[in-house]
Parts: C-alpha cells; structure tokens; sequence
C-alpha cells in the first residue's frame, strides 16, 4: 500500500496543492484576527469547520480525483495493480492533506493568539486552552474524514463546481440544523459542529455556549456527545469509503 501511496502523492509534487494546504489555513487565521478581537481563537475554529475546511476539502478532492477523472480513468485502466488499492491511495493522500492543513489551523491560531494577546495587548472574553485547541484540531480532522471519499465520489460523477456546490450545501445545512438535534450523529456534516459545543464551547451560529444565547440549551454541552460523535463520524468515513472504493472499482476495472 505504501507504494501506491507514494505514487499518488508524485502526482501532486508540482502542483499547487502544497501551496493551498498552507495559504488557505493561514488566510482563514489572518481573516479571523482581523475581524474579531475578543472571541478569536473559537471564531477561527468556528469560521473554518463551518465553511472554510469543506471548501478546502472539497478543492483538495476535485484536484485528486480531477487527474484521472479528466481522461476518463484511461490512464489507470492497463495498470497491473488492483483499482481499489489506487482509490485507497488517493483518500489516504486526502487524508494526510487534511490532517496537515488541520495542524497548520491550530499552530496558526495558537501563535496568532499569543502575539495579539502579548504584542498587541488584546483582552479575550473568551479563549479555550491550549490543551482544548489542539484536541479541537484533532477532533475536527477525525469528524471530517468522511468527506473525502464524499467528495473523490462526488467529483468523479459531477464534476468540480457541482461537486461544491452540493458538498458546500450539504454540510452548512446540516451543521447549523441537525446539530442542534439529539439524532445528530445521524448526519455526518452535522457531527462536528455538534462536537465543538462541549470543546470549545461554542455553538454552531459561532455564538458562545452558554444561557440567553439563540439555540443553546444544556444538552449541548454534554462531554458524552463526544463518545456519540467520534466513533459515529468514523462509522461514516468507513461507509462513504466501502461504497465509494466498490464503485471506483466497477467504474475503472477492465471490462
């Protein structure tokens, strides 16, 4: 498997993928110091997996998948290799992006954090640990995982714009609406945003948790979401990759 791994990785040596997974983070970071002060760090963790992370996900995946997609798949078709060990590859590559794109989020929060707190002298109403960002980060990249093989899927069948604008349209819906639901595990783009409340302690309208605020309520902040939520989002991923690796296979193997 590290083989193909390192073959679909070649793919992308000189594109600019690298460039995105760095500048997209940093760019979100900057945009949220910029336009709030006081409740930044949760703000630039809410803007990102609400919006700004399955747009990332969703351009990552196009790219991915958009090489072969574009000639119809002919290019791998005379391989002497199985198709799904190639459609592993490509979301484990999607895998690693998102992971290193998550990480770039939080160092970049973390330090952006210390220098307008030190330097600039700005007074957090509110601002989770250390401790609790970096789970955060964790917890959003394990969440989130799903929507790769969501999205691979997606791009082959519709192509890049429709592909976004379901993706895009699918997860803000349900991560503003179904999260606030006790079924919310249900629906993978409603899990994170539900798993944030009891983290960062902010809910899905970027709104602190806490009572008077519009849609709180005590269940929200339950750690045992969390112990619903995980293991429900990597149920998910494991569906969305099963179905999606079949599919790939009958598409793409030789007649």
């Amino acid at each position: 498997m590290s083989d193909f791994f390192a073959a679909e990785k070649l793919k992308y040596r000189h594109t600019s993928m690298k460039w995105i997974t760095v500048i997209m983070p940093l760019a979100a970071v900057f945009l949220t110091a910029w336009l709030t002060h006081s409740y930044f760090a949760v703000d630039s963790y809410n803007w990102w997996y609400t919006g700004l992370y399955p747009g990332f996900l969703g351009i990552v995946c196009s790219m991915i998948g958009g090489k072969d997609a574009r000639k119809k798949n002919y290019t791998i078709w005379s391989l002497p290799c199985s198709m799904k060990k190639i459609w592993d590859a490509k979301i484990l590559v999607g895998a690693v992006i998102s992971g290193a794109a998550m990480a770039f989020v939080v160092i970049f929060t973390i330090a952006a954090g210390m220098m307008l707190e030190k330097v600039l002298h700005v007074q957090f109403i509110f601002a989770p640990s250390l401790k609790m960002q970096i789970l955060a980060g964790i917890i959003i990249w394990l969440t989130t995982l799903w929507e790769i093989p969501f999205c691979l899927f997606l791009s082959q069948k519709t192509g890049t714009f429709l592909m976004l604008v379901l993706h895009m349209g699918f997860y803000v819906v349900l991560s503003a609406f179904v999260s606030l639901k006790p079924w919310f595990a249900l629906f993978p783009g409603a899990i994170t945003a539900r798993l944030m409340c009891p983290v960062l302690g902010v809910l899905p309208n970027g709104l602190i948790l806490q009572p008077g605020q519009m849609t709180y309520s005590p269940g929200l902040a339950e750690i045992n979401s969390l112990f619903i939520g995980i293991p429900a989002a990597l149920l998910w991923f494991a569906l969305f990759w099963a179905g999606s690796r079949r599919w790939f296979e009958r598409q793409v193997a030789p007649k």
